[in-house]
């Protein structure tokens, strides 16, 4: 294992505390309307020093932001192996769900008109409160990220990876795209102890995220049939699990619920949902030249290298208050393999 600064998640928080340039940007809109409505309407005028000072230290800050992520890649992937020269990092919140790439705008865009009128029905029966709730339901979640940069062979980097315990004078390789002078780094891995920090949220194959969400579907239709005989027996006592009845009705139950409900939403799953972080998932396991990448699912890897260091202490642990394993899985984005 590298014995590269690993810092505790409190002494991160402190040093690098995660910046939401999002936000930001949003207060900053926000702002500016404010000022503009003043400055159209000559009132509260004596309010418009003190908004613009506001608007000046904001877009100060959002002077440092760093690049948006390019998603998907708009170059082919490849892999550069070298000694890091320099490399840098900072925390960043950011989108990195599937309505973050293009290529899903136009799925997403029709699912949210579904919701839409579906809200409109259910409002109608006089569920405001529940109509209310599937509509705002659609907030998209930020994820914490390295934005790391560097140089290798003698050409910048930069990019939005998971952490990455690495540091200079290491050989590395890099999955990157060619961005004129420079690359645009996707994955970051270190060959010689077999660890990986990827594009946040992408770390498995699209067979693998499929099979999760058919099994999220499975597990509520199984859960809706172990709450029909707790209900039995809680009504009843043990004798009902004797009666053949209530095995019909299950069994119908599961009929109706598979046809209406599981079939249209597993087909949705295999046939229908976009999977974009997989996709460049399986692009850079497919650069790093892996096999069946569509079944990779590297939190699954690295649960099994734990589980295989745990046994043999193999190599050895660099650290003294914690374990290479400390700050790895998903929502790090850097796994062992």
């Amino acid at each position: 294992f590298s014995d590269a600064s690993r810092p505790a998640q409190k002494t991160i928080n402190e040093t690098h505390p995660a910046i939401d340039f999002l936000k930001l940007r949003r207060e900053l809109i926000i702002l500016q309307r404010r000022i503009d409505q003043i400055e159209s309407t000559h009132g509260e005028r004596d309010k418009l020093p003190d908004l613009r000072k506001q608007a000046q230290a904001l877009e100060s800050k959002l002077a440092d932001a760093p690049p948006d992520p390019i998603l998907p890649p708009s170059a082919p992937l490849v892999k550069v192996t070298g000694v890091l020269e320099e490399f840098h990092w900072r925390r960043v919140l950011y989108y990195f769900d599937p309505e973050a790439y293009p290529q899903t705008h136009g799925y997403f865009t029709r699912q949210q008109e579904r919701v839409a009128k579906a809200a409109v029905v259910v409002a109608a029966a006089g569920q405001g409160a529940a109509a209310q709730g599937m509509v705002a339901g659609g907030n998209r979640l930020k994820t914490c990220a390295w934005y790391v940069t560097g140089k290798i062979n003698g050409k910048r980097f930069s990019g939005w990876l998971g952490r990455c315990f690495c540091k200079p004078g290491e050989v590395v390789e890099l999955v990157v795209a060619q961005a004129g002078d420079e690359y645009l780094v996707y994955a970051l891995a270190k060959p010689e102890e077999r660890s990986i920090s990827m594009t946040p949220c992408s770390y498995r194959g699209k067979r693998q995220a499929r099979w999760k969400g058919s099994w999220f579907w499975l597990g509520i239709l199984f859960f809706a049939v172990f709450l029909i005989l707790c209900t039995a027996v809680f009504q009843d006592g043990l004798k009902m699990l004797l009666n053949l009845s209530l095995y019909e009705t299950i069994f119908m139950g599961f009929g109706i619920g598979g046809s209406v409900i599981l079939g249209p939403a597993l087909y949705s799953v295999w046939r229908r949902h976009p999977f974009p972080q997989e996709d460049l998932a399986e692009e850079i396991f497919t650069v790093m030249g892996w096999k069946n990448v569509t079944d990779i699912n590297l939190g699954k890897l690295n649960r099994r290298r734990k589980r295989q260091w745990k046994r043999t202490g193999i190599p050895t642990n660099p650290f003294r208050d914690q374990t290479p394993f400390s700050y790895t899985g998903w929502g790090r984005w850097f796994y062992y393999y």
